[in-house]
């Protein structure tokens, strides 16, 4: 679990999954007691396993057995757990190396350990003999550090990350000779920042799109552009089938994954697990996009409010609750804003309760960091007599404070916005109605072979 979430989350997480035995760094063993339910066994530290003598047997498990699940948020904010079993692990594992052949790689723990990067990858990590350093806390001077000392041969992370990095004064004085890649994921880039980390680290840059719930997705190539790595998502990875759903007139719809890396379903949550996977067994994502005539996918925009900042989650309406839970508060919307270092950030509107005597931004900021995890409190606070229809999301006016926003998707800053319909990036798309697949040469620069599938 990543302990940057509120105490209320990890206790959820903790009920939800059953768990029977806690391992945690020491640190933090008071913090998960607080929150122990009674049905957990034990908790116990990581150096009492390293400590402990026995013998150690391996279980008895089938493919179909989940092995890992890694907890994400719903659109309520709250986690739920995409399980994987043994065949899913398996399926990531084949995809990654066809990706990345390279044995013994060596990499940096940039993202907290239950991402689902470590979570969902880790057979293709045991199986390539890859190195990971793992690091308390990242920073960008730690990481440039890291990777002359530990002469990694890959640098992933989200655009921020690699943002700061590149803004360090002395970046020019670091031996980076050994890194072979340059992989983004988890927010958006601009082609501009693309540009400055290829140039400056030398070697190709390449972008994912999945979530924790898909395992793998889409990635771009080592020879795809700029643009290409900035404006689109890239192409299916093995055994993954893309499609648009009810794409409108401009082509855009929702896209819906299936592939046999995905998850089972959610742990404990039928409903939950056939609510986000339909009959044909596609996942729906919640994203907006349409597939540019090289086979890309590219994202227009989000059917939820949900925005990325830095990397993490940040679900407007659970912000929204927290906020107008404050005394002083009457009403309040927020929203995600572009970032040029942490890709989106959030601002909150508020009407005070009492014009006369408002709360300050700092007041909301400690009230909202004591209820929630710290990356969702809003970064810019408005103070307004009335709400702007952009904060409203739904395109009419809140009347009170306990009316809910229409659930509407709005444009995002996690891709540039597309011009399907003509424009100096659009490319041509393809017809209504029709198929595209993707296969060999037709994928473009970089093909990812052999590839997936992107079905309109």
């Amino acid at each position: 679990m990543n302990p940057a979430r509120f105490t209320r989350e990890i206790g959820h997480i903790l009920s939800s999954s059953r768990a029977s035995t806690l391992v945690v760094a020491d640190e933090f063993r008071d913090l998960c007691e607080s929150v122990r339910p009674e049905k957990l066994g034990g908790v116990v530290s990581v150096q009492d396993i390293v400590e402990s003598s026995g013998e150690l047997s391996l279980l008895d498990v089938s493919d179909n057995d989940p092995v890992a699940i890694v907890y994400t948020s719903g659109t309520t904010g709250l986690p739920k757990g995409a399980t994987y079993a043994g065949r899913q692990l398996e399926a990531i594992r084949r995809a990654e190396v066809e990706v990345h052949p390279e044995l013994h790689p060596r990499v940096m723990a940039a993202i907290p350990m239950p991402h689902m990067g470590f979570m969902a990858r880790i057979a293709a990590t045991i199986d390539r003999a890859t190195t990971t350093v793992l690091i308390d806390q990242w920073t960008a001077r730690g990481a440039l550090e890291l990777i002359e000392r530990e002469r990694l041969t890959r640098v992933g992370g989200i655009p921020t990350q690699l943002a700061l990095m590149l803004m360090d004064p002395e970046f020019e004085r670091f031996d980076l000779s050994s890194v072979r890649e340059c992989a983004l994921g988890g927010a958006p880039a601009s082609p501009e920042l693309v540009r400055r980390i290829r140039e400056a680290f030398g070697v190709p840059v390449t972008v994912r799109y999945s979530c924790t719930e898909l395992g793998v997705t889409t990635a771009t190539g080592p020879g795809d552009s700029d643009e290409v790595v900035a404006e689109t998502v890239g192409r299916p990875l093995p055994g993954v089938d893309v499609r648009i759903l009810e794409p409108r007139g401009d082509g855009i719809g929702e896209v819906a994954v299936r592939s046999t890396a995905m998850m089972s379903g959610y742990w404990g949550d039928p409903e939950g697990t056939a609510a986000a996977i339909d009959p044909g067994g596609f996942f729906h994502t919640g994203d907006l996009g349409w597939v540019d005539a090289d086979g890309n996918l590219r994202l227009a925009g989000r059917t939820r409010e949900m925005y990325i900042r830095g990397g993490y989650n940040v679900y407007p309406v659970e912000v929204e609750a927290v906020l107008q839970e404050h005394p002083k508060v009457a009403l309040a919307a927020v929203i995600g804003v572009p970032d040029e270092v942490l890709g989106e950030r959030g601002k909150a509107f508020v009407i005070p309760r009492d014009r006369r005597a408002p709360p300050t931004a700092e007041e909301l900021k400690v009230f909202i960091a004591e209820h929630i995890a710290d990356y969702k409190v809003p970064d810019v606070f408005e103070f307004r007599d009335e709400l702007p229809m952009t904060a409203m999301r739904g395109g009419g006016r809140r009347d009170g404070p306990d009316r809910k926003p229409a659930q509407r998707g709005r444009p995002t800053s996690r891709r540039r916005p597309v011009q399907p319909s003509g424009g100096p990036r659009s490319g041509v798309r393809p017809g209504a109605g029709s198929a595209v697949r993707v296969h060999g040469a037709a994928a473009g620069r970089g093909s990812l072979a052999p590839p997936g599938r992107l079905l309109r």
